[in-house]
């Protein structure tokens, strides 16, 4: 009799743990922040990831400024300056101008702002969706400029 009874005890103990572990797998699927629940929390996040694609082309926007200036610095000496210049000049400004919308998005970009009531979230994280996507297509629009004007 006992025989019987220890492998029922076994196979009783192992389906206790595998419907734990599903329950367990759920939970932690709806306890998951990363996750979105409502339309908010959707908008949040892609305004994030707007956040982080900008950022990730920081590095090459500081990288062709320095080179926009040395070509500044480098045509400043020749005969065609005139022709050269201008180009130069605007494309260095786009690269600043770009930095710097992204560096106010971010400070005026502030979570706490949303309001309260599901609506109220919707529209400001809609906004801030729409803001960050124009600082990157500048961000973008800019290192263009700047790279056809490097391989000329």
């Amino acid at each position: 009799m006992i025989k019987i009874f220890i492998p029922v005890i076994v196979v009783i103990m192992a389906m206790a743990c595998n419907s734990n572990r599903s329950t367990s797998g759920s939970e932690e699927q709806q306890n998951n922040s990363s996750i979105p629940k409502t339309l908010s929390d959707s908008l949040y996040k892609a305004a994030m990831e707007g956040h982080d694609a900008g950022m990730a082309k920081m590095g090459e926007i500081a990288r062709y400024q320095g080179l926009v200036k040395q070509k500044i610095d480098s045509v400043a000496d020749l005969k065609n300056k005139a022709k050269l210049q201008p180009p130069l000049d605007s494309a260095l400004q786009g690269l600043q101008y770009a930095e710097e919308l992204m560096n106010q998005w971010m400070q005026d970009f502030n979570p706490d702002k949303a309001g309260s009531t599901e609506a109220e979230k919707v529209s400001f994280y809609r906004s801030e969706k729409e803001k960050i996507d124009t600082v990157n297509a500048r961000i973008s629009k800019s290192i263009e400029i700047a790279k056809q004007l490097m391989n000329e």
